[in-house]
């Protein structure tokens, strides 16, 4: 059987778009823009990150949970660890992929003028969101070595001799992984309109990331106990 006329053209299969996400964005988002597809892949991603959360020791939650001053058996943080993998599976899939693709479809379409749907955002999001959990899976030894949840691959993780403060704060704040992922985002903003070029798209999702880092890295210094 021929398919109609007005058929959307064929997108790469499943496995096929997780390696394209590596090695051809540009290439996986043209073809996504024409046949957006979003859910398998947003819940691949956070199946994935909740996989990661759970296979933290407890030994690192009990590191995490020790500031709250109640003591805690290990029947407690498993089930702790449960709740934390299964919330971040929920979080994942239902919040953060539509939060963040309604903030972009304001700034790219709204406010840019971006020839898109909403549907051609969040399956730019959701193919992202792969870098996330590469990220997340190379963080997990760094966590379970430095025994904390806040250990990971950041710019400051190249100037371990900067002192306690502001611009360390900043620094940690940039991780090299949502870097990333604002790369290959930007990409994909910008094959969905053939006007649009990645460099500016990549940008302004950079300098998105660096406001947020500077507000936090402002908020940790002004809450730290040295400041």
């Amino acid at each position: 059987m021929t398919p109609p006329e007005d058929a959307p053209p064929p997108r790469p299969n499943f496995f096929k778009r997780l390696w394209m996400v590596f090695v051809q964005p540009g290439d996986l988002f043209r073809a996504l823009g024409k046949n957006p597809a979003w859910f398998p892949m947003a819940l691949f991603v956070a199946v994935g990150m909740g996989g990661v959360v759970f296979a933290t020791p407890l030994e690192v939650w009990e590191a995490q949970m020790s500031s709250s001053g109640q003591p805690m058996t290990a029947d407690d943080l498993a089930i702790i660890r449960i709740i934390g993998a299964a919330s971040t599976t929920l979080v994942m899939l239902l919040v953060v992929p539509l939060l963040v693709s309604a903030v972009t479809y304001v700034i790219f379409v709204f406010m840019r003028g971006d020839n898109a749907v909403y549907k051609q955002h969040l399956s730019v999001v959701a193919h992202a969101g792969v870098v996330s959990l590469v990220g997340g899976l190379v963080n997990l030894p760094l966590q379970m070595s430095g025994g904390s949840f806040e250990a990971s691959l950041s710019v400051g993780s190249f100037f371990p001799f900067l002192p306690d403060g502001f611009l360390l704060s900043f620094l940690q704040q940039l991780q090299l992984f949502g870097l990333w992922f604002a790369v290959v985002a930007g990409i994909g903003f910008a094959a969905l309109d053939e006007r649009r070029s990645a460099g500016p798209t990549v940008a302004i999702l950079l300098v998105i990331q660096l406001m947020l880092a500077l507000g936090c890295a402002g908020l940790v210094t002004a809450f730290s106990p040295t400041f």
